[in-house]
């Protein structure tokens, strides 16, 4: 036991397969808990009058904020799953990256926000590199 925790190689430890799972796994519902899920309740419910999102690419705030409530919600449910994986982080990959580039380093965000963006970007990456690992609905 204690070699293997010191062992700098990761298959001495525990699978690729399983970790890329887990990571997969935990990012997915982090996305949905903290994010997707208000978005999509917030789409269910309609927009009020003085509702305000970033209108990225001229499409109205209403269908910028309906995107990503999908790719937050709809899109990370299925990274959860394994279903569709690559796509799906890849859908959620230029989600991000419209966040971090079109929102908070516009706005002068350098940390808080803009730190959770860039993580979320980093993990959905990974998630594309490395595939869905294992227990995924793909397998």
């Amino acid at each position: 036991m204690l070699k293997s925790l010191k062992s700098s190689t990761l298959s001495e430890f525990v699978d690729a397969k399983t970790s890329a799972a887990i990571f997969r796994i935990f990012i997915a519902f982090f996305m949905i808990y903290l994010h997707g899920f208000g978005k999509v309740m917030n789409v269910l419910s309609g927009f009020g009058d003085d509702f305000q999102f970033l209108n990225f690419l001229g499409l109205g705030p209403e269908i910028s904020f309906t995107l990503a409530a999908l790719a937050e919600g709809v899109f990370a449910f299925f990274i959860l799953i394994g279903f569709w994986t690559r796509l799906s982080s890849l859908i959620l990959i230029i989600n991000m990256a419209v966040a971090i580039f079109m929102f908070h380093i516009p706005r002068g965000d350098a940390f808080g926000d803009f730190e959770i963006a860039a993580l979320y970007l980093l993990a959905f990456v990974i998630i594309f590199l490395m595939g869905p690992g294992k227990f995924a609905v793909d397998k």
